[in-house]
């Protein structure tokens, strides 16, 4: 735990327009929101892998296109 000596004005402000119930709640939640959005972010490729035992035909045969699709 750190002890931090905030502006109590400032702080005070915060939970008022926060609508925050306590000013350790404002200070985690301003916290949390600054880290979300400075964090870099993943790219959707890191988060996509196939983590199976498959054989290379098999895993080719994921991707290919269905001859039959549209047929009645």
């Amino acid at each position: 735990m750190t002890t931090i000596v905030l502006d109590d004005d400032l702080i005070n402000k915060v939970v008022q327009i926060g609508n925050y119930q306590t000013p350790q709640e404002a200070v985690v939640a301003i916290l949390s929101d600054y880290l979300q959005a400075h964090q870099p972010k993943k790219a959707l490729f890191d988060k996509s892998y196939l983590d199976v035992d498959m054989a290379d035909g098999e895993i080719d045969s994921l991707f290919e296109r269905d001859k039959n699709v549209g047929e009645i």
